[in-house]
């Protein structure tokens, strides 16, 4: 069932000024790069999606990292936080490509804090993330935030173009 995502005060929405400048065919070029460059985990038989960088995207695109620091600045109306674990990555499917949709969370066990996870949409698609109650119908340039805990998953189907996401999974120390 598609519902709007303020509906379930599960998901929050913000807009992201920062990408929102950012993001051209350039920008979209270089995160593909960089996410086909790097691996997402040292693992031989990893069960990430099959092009997913490395935990690192934001150390390597300031704007990133820019972007999510000003994202938690205004969910959490204050800067004095810290990050105790911040793990950011890219995902890219390539035009036709059928998304691997696993059901999963990004809790960190023996983690101390408050955890959240968030999903940008960087290329226009209509194949959002569907948790158990609700899916996330996508805009680009959007930070769409919730708790850790919550399990979700890439929307089945086939994308008809180049899909581009920024994910992040953390824990934050107030």
């Amino acid at each position: 069932m598609d519902c709007p995502v303020g509906t379930k005060q599960m998901v929050e929405v913000f807009d992201c000024p920062y990408i929102s400048k950012a993001n051209n065919k350039k920008f979209q070029q270089d995160l593909i790069k960089y996410t086909k460059e790097t691996k997402c985990c040292e693992e031989e038989n990893c069960n990430h999606p099959k092009i997913q960088s490395d935990l690192k995207i934001d150390q390597a695109f300031s704007v990133i990292d820019d972007s999510i620091n000003n994202l938690f600045k205004t969910y959490l109306g204050a800067d004095n936080f810290i990050f105790t674990k911040k793990n950011v990555w890219g995902y890219y499917a390539s035009k036709d490509s059928q998304l691997q949709s696993v059901v999963h969370n990004h809790m960190f066990k023996k983690q101390k804090g408050l955890q959240l996870s968030a999903v940008m949409y960087i290329t226009p698609t209509k194949l959002g993330t569907d948790f158990t109650e609700f899916k996330i119908k996508p805009e680009i340039n959007k930070w769409y935030l919730w708790h850790s805990g919550l399990f979700h998953k890439p929307e089945d189907g086939v994308t008809p173009k180049d899909r581009i996401v920024l994910a992040l999974s953390s824990v934050i120390s107030i």
